[in-house]
């Protein structure tokens, strides 16, 4: 907008103090100045003035000329006589020129209208021409510090609303939104928005039609100048009264193909007539700086995606090495108790039965008959000790379906918790199935297994089961978490919590180590939050089944496509 002129140093102080020593010399001896329009004042100000008569000039016949856009004149009795001529270019109206004289008798003539006039155009030209300059030089070097700032950043959320932030402040608009189209679907989604007024409903709103659809069908740049005569266009937001679109395309204007359109720039004022062409060429210029930057962006998160893949698979290829590895040793060892410890609970019966036949003092027989008993306890001990070991090493079958919340509420009865224990639900209905082998089952029953001797002894013994569906840019997942009212991990043993053989009560630490190994291995997480005398929190994640199924649909799509003889897929 063309106001605050003085302010911005748009217009040459020398030039307007030469204009109007020209007027008052070509009206001699008439005085004359230049008054412009301030915004934010909303008045009239002088800007130069010279040779004009010491009472102040008539500011109501200035106010009448710059409402009127119409040349007035003014002659009373006692005061300068006044004539005023208004500053318009493109229908926009800047200022008022004016002369005066001393002579209040003096009747400005049909040559002085004509010369007032002629002066009054030209200097509203200067002055649009100057603030057109002043303002491509600032929005050019706006332009250089958007490149720059879209090349900082490869993060592709932050890109678009940067590019939606620095198109804002590029056309002085007061509302905008970026939409980035669904390629499958040809749906325009809201990516990024400014501006007051932005209700549910409207951020949920996709365009059918419109001045945005009308940009991404036609492939080309829209400028209205008023909303209200606009058949194109939807009403989103009361009192914009303007707008401009520019598509953000892969290749030259007019030259891009559908799948060459990357989304659509609006932007919108409540001035009538707020952007004109070269708002539309400097937004056009930052659409191919926009989609630069997206594409860039997008590569980025591309990349990233596929290396937190390959990462997640080298994760999960470790953890089966890992347990192949240690199912090999300790299926080996667990062979190898079982051999050795095997036969003594049998000898000690044995030993029990000969000691029958024989005769020794009974003191010595309780002697002989406790050590055996304390034996054949501990033999039993290392043998079930064994088969805990190499129980999750066992061959399990093929992959099974779970719902978690079923199978959840089968650990709780495998766990066989206490009736103080008070056992809270938190489920979400509707979760996705994972898949699996049995042995999740007793993941979880180790986890409460765990709770429960963490919550021993103390007056409040709380177990709080919680499940809910997370969906990120990995995928979708279900998440459980444990929660107890426990005596906690104190921090010293954080650091070495999944180790193996970190001893804990009542367990030889085993349990823990087996158990993240095998949730990495199939593809999922653990983890563990903990505070002393406030009990422990352990989230597992696993993979949804639909995101298995999604990949091998995708992997057959991919087959597809590179069939002999295949053409483009249609859309």
């Amino acid at each position: 907008m063309l106001s605050d002129l003085k302010q911005k140093k748009i217009f040459d102080p020398a030039f307007l103090g030469s204009v109007v020593k020209q007027m008052a010399q070509l009206l001699h001896p008439a005085g004359s100045g230049v008054y412009l329009y301030y915004s934010n004042e909303k008045k009239l100000l002088p800007v130069v003035e010279y040779n004009l008569p010491a009472r102040p000039p008539d500011s109501r016949l200035l106010e009448q000329v710059f409402q009127s856009r119409r040349l007035a004149r003014k002659r009373q009795a006692g005061h300068p006589s006044l004539i005023a001529a208004p500053l318009v270019q493109f229908d926009i109206t800047l200022g008022v020129l004016m002369a005066a004289d001393e002579n209040s008798r003096r009747l400005f003539n049909d040559r002085d209208i004509d010369l007032l006039l002629s002066m009054a155009d030209h200097v509203a030209l200067v002055l649009q021409q100057s603030e057109r300059l002043s303002r491509m030089t600032a929005q050019f070097r706006a332009l250089h510090d958007i490149d720059i700032a879209l090349s900082s950043s490869l993060e592709l959320n932050r890109v678009l609303e940067l590019i939606l932030e620095k198109a804002v402040d590029l056309v002085g608009a007061e509302s905008g939104s970026l939409r980035q189209i669904e390629r499958d679907s040809g749906k325009l989604e809201l990516k990024a928005h400014l501006g007051s007024g932005w209700t549910s409903e409207a951020l949920a709103f996709i365009p059918k039609k419109g001045i945005v659809r009308w940009v991404a069908e036609h492939n080309c740049s829209y400028l209205c100048r008023d909303l209200s005569k606009d058949p194109q266009n939807i009403v989103l937001f009361e009192g914009m009264k303007s707008s401009v679109a520019v598509p953000l395309l892969v290749g030259q204007k007019n030259e891009a193909t559908d799948d060459e359109l990357l989304g659509v720039l609006l932007l919108e004022s409540s001035a009538l007539a707020a952007f004109d062409q070269q708002d539309v060429e400097l937004l056009e210029a930052l659409a191919q700086e926009a989609v630069i930057a997206i594409q860039n962006a997008t590569q980025h998160q591309k990349l990233h995606l596929m290396y937190k893949k390959y990462e997640k698979e080298q994760e999960k290829r470790v953890a089966a090495e890992r347990w192949a590895v240690m199912g090999q040793a300790a299926t080996a060892l667990a062979h190898r108790i079982n051999n050795i410890m095997g036969i003594v609970p049998a000898s000690a019966g044995e030993i029990n039965r000969t000691l029958k036949t024989v005769t020794i003092p009974p003191s010595d027989r309780n002697w002989i008959k406790e050590n055996l008993e304390r034996i054949e306890r501990n033999s039993r001990f290392i043998l079930k000790l064994s088969d805990a070991l190499f129980r999750p090493f066992k061959e399990t079958g093929p992959p099974i379906r779970f719902n978690v919340n079923l199978l959840l509420n089968e650990a709780i009865e495998s766990a066989d918790l206490p009736g103080d224990i008070q056992v809270i639900n938190k489920y979400t209905h509707d979760i996705p199935e994972v898949e699996s082998n049995s042995l999740l089952v007793d993941i979880f029953v180790e986890l409460f297994t765990n709770a429960r001797k963490a919550m021993q002894g103390l007056s409040v013994k709380r177990l709080i089961i919680l499940t809910r569906t997370v969906s990120n840019d990995d995928g979708i997942w279900v998440t459980v978490e444990v929660s107890d009212t426990g005596c906690g991990i104190p921090p010293e043993k954080m650091e070495h919590l999944w180790g193996m053989f970190q001893l804990s009560r009542g367990g030889i630490g085993f349990g823990l180590w087996w158990l993240r190994t095998f949730i990495e291995r199939q593809g999922g997480t653990i983890e563990c939050k903990s505070k002393p005398d406030k009990g422990s929190t352990f989230t597992v994640r696993l993979p949804a089944l639909c995101n298995k199924l999604k990949d091998n649909h995708s992997q057959t799509d991919n087959q597809d496509k590179i069939k002999p003889g295949g053409g483009k897929n249609e859309r």
